[in-house]
């Protein structure tokens, strides 16, 4: 466990930042309010459906590893520290 808070700007804007160009969402993935608004949809997205791969990030992008989907759940547990 990390015995620091998680904070937007250091660990999860970075998470997202490759993708800016490549938005087709209604939100900016790298803007700190947008991603606390729809933090729960975008968890949703980046976790795999059973045999179902993840939603986000769209190809030709890999998916979020297991610890980069840790990192994104305990930032939202945390507080969403900005």
């Amino acid at each position: 466990m990390m015995s620091t808070a998680i904070s937007f700007e250091q660990s999860i804007k970075p998470l997202f930042h490759q993708f800016r160009s490549h938005m087709r969402w209604r939100f900016d993935l790298t803007d700190y309010d947008d991603v606390k608004t729809n933090a729960a949809l975008i968890a949703e997205r980046i976790k795999p459906d059973g045999d179902n791969p993840p939603e986000m990030p769209p190809p030709p992008f890999s998916p979020f590893t297991a610890d980069q989907i840790q990192l994104f759940d305990l930032w939202i547990s945390g507080g969403y520290q900005p």
